[in-house]
């Protein structure tokens, strides 16, 4: 994984999100993240949505090698 800037307060409610989501049946989990992604799109550009996106996707690569 990157090595992301700490801060308190979002690292705790993502690992918070995180645990929730992971509890919830697989077959919900893919569609909580997808939820969380249309959330952020609402506070950003169109561009920066599309490269939050490339970035993700690059990210998983890297980390599914």
């Amino acid at each position: 994984m990157a090595t992301v800037p700490y801060d308190h307060t979002i690292t705790e409610m993502l690992q918070t999100a995180a645990e929730l989501i992971g509890l919830k049946p697989k077959e919900e989990q893919v569609l909580w993240v997808l939820f969380l992604l249309e959330e952020m799109k609402a506070f950003l550009s169109k561009q920066d949505y599309v490269d939050l996106l490339a970035g993700i996707q690059e990210g998983v690569s890297k980390d599914s090698v």
